[in-house]
């Protein structure tokens, strides 16, 4: 009993120490790199026109006109890693395989800061 106590109040130290450390809504670095917490700004294959979403969640972004791509979607898990310049494919659900140019990445941070 006392040895199970002991374990309990170094395991509620450790929580602690682990929460006094966190940093919540921490941006990803400005690399460029694809990632989820990037504003990313692509191009479709035969489209003239760019589109421009946050890859991650919906509860991260402040913007109500802002597009939100799930990392874990076709789309999210393609352009996951990609540079500028970059061409991936994604299978769409009808299973057409698209290809799609990463343009731009930047931090959500940085975007809601300076705007579009």
């Amino acid at each position: 009993m006392f040895a199970r106590r002991l374990h309990r109040q170094a395991r509620i130290r450790q929580i602690e120490d682990i929460l006094r450390e966190a940093v919540v809504g921490e941006d990803p670095p400005d690399d460029g790199i694809a990632e989820p917490g990037m504003v990313l700004t692509v191009r479709y294959d035969g489209s003239a026109t760019a589109e421009t979403f946050l890859l991650g969640s919906r509860d991260e972004t402040e913007q109500d006109d802002l597009e939100v791509c799930s990392p874990d979607s076709p789309l999210g898990r393609a352009l996951a890693g990609a540079k500028p310049g970059e061409r991936r494919t994604c299978r769409v659900s009808n299973g057409a395989a698209v290809r799609v140019t990463l343009i731009d990445a930047e931090p959500y941070g940085r975007f809601r800061r300076l705007g579009p």
